[in-house]
C-alpha cells in the first residue's frame, strides 16, 4: 500500500544472491518490488518474498504486471500463459492478506451505516480458511494461561505464536510438522487469529519451537497442574497411573528409548517408546513421562511418587517398607492397574504417605477358608448388559473386595475355548508329526515344540497334563497324549472374578468399585492421545524429537480435556472429534469488490456461525464471532 504523499508507478521482480558467513553455497531468491515516487524523489520498496521463482527472467515484468492487475482487478486483453496467470493470483491474494493485517483497523460498532456503490460483478470471495476449531483450541490455550506464561520463559511474539500453532494445530490438525506446516499455510485460519502470518512458514520452525518446549517441560506441566486446579476446582485427592506405548514407523537404531516389549496395540515388529501418566479423579494431567519401550511397569512407580511430589526421593529397602508408614497422611489415593501393583510398590505407597486401590495380581484370599458365601454377594452395577457382584472382606489391614462380572465371565469363557481350541490343536499338529515321513519324532525336538506351545498359551496350558513316551531317544507314534485335568480351576481361573485391594477400611464395597473403575479415565485419555491426537505412529528418530512429539501431544490433551470438560458441563457429551468436525464449517473469508470510484475494497471477517457452532462457543463462553472484521481499501 502506497505510503503517505507517495504513489504507485509499477512493480517489479528483483533477484537477490546471498552467501552465509562460512558457507561457499550462494543462495538465490526473489522479491516483488515498488517502485513510487516521493517529495524527496523516487523510491523503491519490497512488497512481497516469492521465495525461488522457477520462472524465466524474460516472463518477470509479465508476473509483476498481472500480479498488479490482479489487485486491481484489471483484465487482460491479450491470452496471458496458465503458470503466470496462477502464480499471479496466488501472490496477488497473499498483497492482499498481507494489508488486511498491516493496515486495515478494526470497524468498530457504530449506527451509522456505511453506504458503498459497488459494482455486484465484481464481488469475488478468496482465502476461505478454517476458523471453528481453531477459535475453541486457541482460546483454550489462553484460557490455561499458556501464551502469558511462555511469554514469562522469555518467549517472543513470533516463538508464542509457533508454540500456539504446534499445541493448538495437533489439536485440531494431528500430523507430522510438516504436515503441519502445509496446514496452517493453505487451510487454516489459525494465523488470523493471532494476527500473524504462517505464508512463510520454514520447514524447521515447528521442530524449533517443540525442542524449546520440550526443555521447559516441568515448568509448564506445574503450571497447568496449579491452573487447571483453579479453574476446575479440581480436588486431587484421587491419582491414577498408568502406562501406554507407542512404536516407531522405523527402526530409530539411534534413539536410546526405542526398545521392543510388550505393544499394547501388537505392533511387535516396531520398537517401541512408553508414556507413563499421572492423571486426576477428573481426567486431568498432573505430570508424564517417557520411558524406553521396554519399561518395566513396576519399576516406574517411584519416578511417578516423584513427579506427583515434585521432588527426589530415596528408595527404601524392604525393611524399612515393612515397618509402614513413613510420611503422614496425605489423603490422596492412588490408582493403579495390576501391572504396577506388586508388594513392594504397594508397601512403597504406603511409605511415602499414599492410600492405594488395585487389581490384586494374586489371590488375596481364599474363597473356601474366609468364609465367601453366595449369599453375602451385594449388586454393585446392573445393566442391560452386564451385572457386577461383590462381596468385601477386611484381612490385615486391608479391604478385599471379591468380584464377579457376568460380562467379564463371558468373555473369559469364550477366550478360555478359544485358547483350549488352538493349543489342543497344536498339540494334535505335533502327534500327527510322529507318523508323517519327515516329521519330527526326535524326543527333545518334540518336548522342545510342546514347550513353545506352552509358552504361547501359558494362561491355558497349566490347566492340562501331557504325557510323552520316550523309546531310544524317539517318540513312537502315539506317543503323546493329554487331558484337561484341572478343569474346575481353569473354569474359576476364567469366570469373570477378580479382586480388588485398597489400605483404606472406610469405603464399602460400592465406593471401592467406583474408585477402582476411574482407572478407565487414563484408558480414555489413552484412546485421545492415539485416535485424536495423533500420539502413534513416531516418524521421528532422534530422541529428544521424540520426547517432544509426546509432550507437544500431552500439551493438546490438556486442551481437550478442558474443553469437554466444559461441555459436559453443560450437556454436551461428544467426543472432540465430532466436535471438531462440525466446527470445521465454520470459516473465515477475504470478500473483494470495486466500488463505483474504482477503488479496490478488501473485507476479512468471519461467516456467520450455524447453531451448532453457537452451542459451542456458548458452552465455552465465547463470542459467536472469532475474528472482527477488519477493511481496506486500494
Amino acid at each position: 500500500m502506497p505510503r503517505k504523499n507517495s504513489y504507485l508507478l509499477f512493480m517489479f521482480i528483483r533477484e537477490v544472491k546471498k552467501k552465509n558467513q562460512g558457507y561457499n553455497k550462494e543462495f538465490i531468491y526473489h522479491r516483488l518490488m515498488e517502485s513510487y515516487r516521493t517529495e524527496r524523489g523516487p523510491r523503491q520498496r519490497t512488497i512481497l518474498d516469492l521465495g525461488k521463482l522457477e520462472l524465466p527472467k524474460e516472463q518477470w515484468k509479465l508476473l509483476a504486471d498481472r500480479i498488479e492487475a490482479q489487485i486491481t482487478k484489471q483484465h487482460s486483453l491479450l491470452p496471458v500463459d496458465e503458470e503466470i496467470e496462477n502464480l499471479a493470483t496466488h501472490y496477488a491474494n497473499l498483497i492482499i492478506q498481507k494489508r488486511i493485517v498491516l493496515y486495515a483497523g478494526d470497524d468498530k460498532p457504530t449506527e451509522k451505516p456505511d453506504y458503498e456503490t459497488i459494482d455486484l460483478k465484481s464481488i469475488s470471495h478468496s482465502h476461505i480458511r478454517t476458523i471453528g476449531a481453531e477459535y475453541v483450541g486457541l482460546s483454550t490455550f489462553r484460557k490455561l494461561g499458556l501464551e502469558t506464561f511462555f511469554r514469562r520463559l522469555g518467549l517472543g511474539k513470533n516463538l508464542c505464536d509457533l508454540a500456539a500453532l504446534s499445541i493448538v494445530g495437533k489439536l485440531v490438525h494431528p500430523a507430522s510438522e510438516r504436515s503441519t506446516r502445509e496446514w496452517a499455510r493453505n487451510l487454516s485460519g489459525l494465523d488470523v487469529l493471532l494476527n500473524t502470518d504462517f505464508t512463510h512458514l520454514s520447514n524447521n520452525a515447528l521442530y524449533r519451537i517443540s525442542d524449546l518446549l520440550i526443555s521447559h517441560k516441568a515448568q509448564i506441566e506445574k503450571h497447568l497442574r496449579i491452573t487447571e486446579r483453579n479453574l476446575f476446582s479440581l480436588k486431587e485427592k484421587i491419582i491414577l497411573y498408568d502406562l501406554t506405548n507407542t512404536y516407531f514407523e522405523g527402526d530409530a537404531k539411534s534413539n536410546p528409548k526405542a526398545k521392543r516389549g510388550r505393544s499394547k496395540e501388537k505392533r511387535y515388529d516396531r520398537p517401541l517408546v512408553t508414556l507413563g501418566f499421572i492423571l486426576d479423579e477428573m481426567g486431568f494431567p498432573k505430570a508424564s513421562k517417557i520411558f524406553a519401550g521396554n519399561a518395566s511397569e513396576p519399576k516406574t512407580l517411584l519416578e511417578m511418587i516423584e513427579k506427583l511430589q515434585g521432588e527426589k526421593i530415596e528408595k527404601p529397602d524392604k525393611a524399612k517398607l515393612k515397618e509402614g508408614i513413613n510420611k503422614s497422611k496425605k489423603d490422596i489415593t492412588v490408582v493403579v492397574d495390576a501391572g504396577i501393583a506388586t508388594q513392594e510398590n504397594l508397601d512403597l505407597l504406603k511409605f511415602e504417605g499414599y492410600d492405594y486401590i488395585c487389581v490384586a495380581r494374586n489371590q488375596p484370599i481364599d474363597p473356601a477358608k474366609d468364609k465367601i458365601k453366595d449369599d453375602n454377594f451385594i449388586t454393585i452395577k446392573q445393566d442391560k448388559t452386564n451385572k457386577v457382584e461383590a462381596q468385601l472382606i477386611r484381612k490385615d489391614g486391608e479391604s478385599i473386595l471379591y468380584c464377579k462380572s457376568y460380562l467379564k465371565g463371558k468373555k473369559e469363557e469364550a477366550m478360555r475355548t478359544q485358547f483350549q481350541k488352538r493349543f489342543e490343536k497344536g498339540l494334535t499338529e505335533v502327534a500327527a508329526a510322529l507318523s508323517k515321513k519327515g516329521g519330527t519324532k526326535t524326543y527333545d525336538k518334540v518336548m522342545l515344540r510342546i514347550g513353545r506351545l506352552k509358552e504361547k498359551y501359558a494362561s491355558i496350558a497349566h490347566y492340562y497334563e501331557i504325557k510323552v513316551d520316550r523309546k531310544d531317544g524317539i517318540v513312537p507314534p502315539g506317543g503323546i497324549a493329554w487331558e484337561f485335568e484341572k478343569k474346575e480351576k481353569a473354569q474359576e481361573k476364567f469366570s469373570g472374578t477378580y479382586f480388588l485391594r485398597t489400605s483404606r477400611t472406610d469405603l464399602n464395597e460400592q465406593e471401592i468399585w467406583h474408585l477402582y473403575v476411574m482407572l478407565t479415565n487414563v484408558e480414555d485419555a489413552f484412546r485421545y492421545l492415539k485416535d485424536e491426537l495423533g500420539l502413534r505412529p513416531v516418524f521421528h528418530r532422534i530422541e529428544s524429537r521424540v520426547d517432544a512429539h509426546l509432550f507437544i501431544t500431552v500439551l493438546a490433551y490438556h486442551l481437550l480435556i478442558s474443553i469437554q470438560t466444559q461441555l459436559e458441563r453443560h450437556g454436551i457429551y461428544m467426543r472432540w472429534w465430532h466436535v471438531r468436525k462440525l466446527l470445521s464449517s465454520h470459516a473465515c473469508v477475504t470478500t473483494s469488490m470495486t466500488n463505483q470510484k474504482g477503488e479496490q475494497i478488501h473485507i476479512r471477517q468471519s461467516s456467520d456461525p450455524e447453531p451448532f457452532h453457537r452451542s459451542i462457543y456458548n458452552a465455552l463462553g465465547l463470542s459467536h464471532s472469532p475474528i472482527k472484521a477488519k477493511r481496506v481499501k486500494s
